[in-house]
């Protein structure tokens, strides 16, 4: 095999790449392939899966660590593969058990395990665009201390336990740790609640959610309505009803949800939502500010109440929202009330969908008179008020670090020349390389410096033979992996 040739144009920006090798790459079509795998990865190694559904009774176990520098990567093979993990017959087994740290986790599916479909323990990981669905307890779940985890992009529904209590979309419960932080994430049709932060016996702990939709939660798949709490988002709670759990909100929306939109469950912690909306809701927004401990605070700012919900809210800072003196709410100020979308396909890359409901008609009064918020970005004069900005497609996009080697291969000529696009500029050291098919790596970055029309690196396959290439990009802490065909 002839060796091909990356390099790298700069333009207003330095590529820095750097020239050691990545680790090893396994490819695999089976548990027991998995399972060999995770027993023999280290930092800078990935582990590709491949499309189909791999049926287990036992729990996979997720034990060893990448670093701060090398994570580990699992994800499902580039293209539109979406590999579903079956653990029916695991009896009360969860179905990945994560305690390691420092792992990418990526693209897959999981269904039908007896407890958890996913429990997170580690620290520092990122879970991104997987689903977990009709497990027998919460989908996924932190505990065990879990620090610094990052949930991305991804949907938990239709899980119920027997008693139909426990059940929750997502929740970073009882023994968790601080500073995890879900993005993109929707929860849906969960017997219990979308998510829940209930505590035992952690307490004055930190969870940050931005752009999250909770849809019709407190009811089982068939539509009827279940035993459970049945809230969109329980933000705490504890036995004896005195443990913190501060939350953030930012972007986030519940609707249809049986019980409760926003649900305080008696959590002491500060609780601070930034341009959520809530709509038709048993109760929309469920919260007493006047009962939390010394030096923490209740902040509502440019939110919604909207459809038949009611706030039962007392206490706290409540700054431009729909239901403060000077402004109303109704139907006409939204392009849809028709919630089905929120449970549409996500786009190619995992991100939410775009759609109607809940955005603002171009005439409503709740556009351009919210309270500016200093890491919040909007458009027009002053922010809308809601979780959907006016004039973009779907949501504004705010603090929340998500994974930053998105990149797009632009075909340059027919005989095998490529460009790697990046979303935006930047200075950073990126590690590149060339997989055949099998994951065999076939070339590392080779650097040229020097100037070009526009940014990015260019792959240069004009000298090997026609067929399906990988390409990996990573900065030591995250991979993405594109395919490139060669025809």
């Amino acid at each position: 095999m002839k060796r091909a040739i990356f390099s790298c144009l700069v333009v207003g920006m330095v590529f820095i790449l750097t020239s050691h090798s990545y680790g090893t790459n396994y490819v695999v079509t089976t548990v027991a392939e998995l399972t060999s795998a995770l027993g023999k990865v280290a930092g800078g190694d990935t582990i590709f899966i491949r499309s189909g559904t791999y049926s287990s009774t036992k729990t996979i176990s997720i034990s060893k660590s990448g670093t701060s520098a090398h994570a580990i990567a699992f994800m499902a093979y580039p293209g539109d593969e979406r590999p579903l993990f079956d653990f029916s017959g695991s009896g009360t087994s969860r179905g990945f058990s994560l305690s390691g740290s420092y792992w990418h986790i990526r693209g897959i599916r999981v269904q039908n395990a007896g407890d958890n479909g996913m429990i997170i323990t580690g620290n520092n990981n990122i879970v991104e665009y997987c689903d977990f669905l009709e497990n027998g307890d919460t989908g996924c779940q932190l505990g065990g201390g879990a620090t610094d985890n990052r949930i991305i992009n991804c949907d938990s529904y239709c899980n119920k336990d027997a008693g139909e209590e426990n059940a929750d979309g997502f929740a970073p419960k009882l023994d968790i740790g601080s500073d995890n932080r879900f993005k993109g994430c929707r929860a849906w049709q969960n017997s219990d609640d979308g998510f829940d932060g209930y505590l035992r016996p952690s307490d004055d702990v930190t969870t940050i959610y931005e752009e999250c939709w909770c849809f019709k939660n407190g009811y089982r798949k068939d539509g009827s309505a279940s035993r459970g709490n049945g809230n969109g988002f329980k933000m705490g709670g504890s036995d004896n009803k005195a443990l913190r759990h501060n939350v953030i909100m930012k972007n986030c929306l519940a609707a249809g949800n049986r019980v409760n939109g926003f649900d305080q469950n008696n959590t002491k912690g500060s609780m601070t939502l930034y341009n959520c909306t809530a709509f038709s809701n048993g109760i929309n927004y469920r919260i007493d500010g006047t009962v939390l401990a010394n030096g923490k605070t209740l902040t509502l700012t440019n939110c919604i109440s909207a459809g038949t919900g009611a706030v039962a809210l007392t206490g706290g800072t409540v700054t431009t929202c729909s239901w403060s003196n000077g402004f109303s709410v109704s139907d006409d100020d939204f392009l849809s009330i028709d919630s089905s979308a929120v449970i549409g396909p996500r786009k190619a890359d995992g991100s939410l969908p775009d759609m109607a409901f809940m955005h603002l008609e171009p005439t409503s009064k709740l556009i351009d008179v919210g309270t500016p918020i200093s890491d919040m970005a909007y458009s027009g004069s002053k922010p809308d008020l809601g979780c959907f900005e006016s004039g973009a497609t779907g949501m504004m996009h705010s603090s929340v670090k998500e994974p930053s080697l998105f990149f797009t291969i632009v075909p340059l000529s027919s005989d095998g020349l490529f460009r790697i696009i990046f979303p935006a500029p930047r200075q950073t050291a990126f590690n590149s390389a060339l997989f055949d098919m099998t994951g065999k790596k076939l070339t590392n970055v080779r650097r040229r410096d020097g100037g070009a029309a526009d940014a990015g690196c260019l792959v240069d396959l004009r000298k090997i033979g026609a067929g399906n290439y990988l390409c990996k990009i990573g900065n030591g802490t995250e991979n993405t992996v594109k395919k490139i065909i060669k025809k």
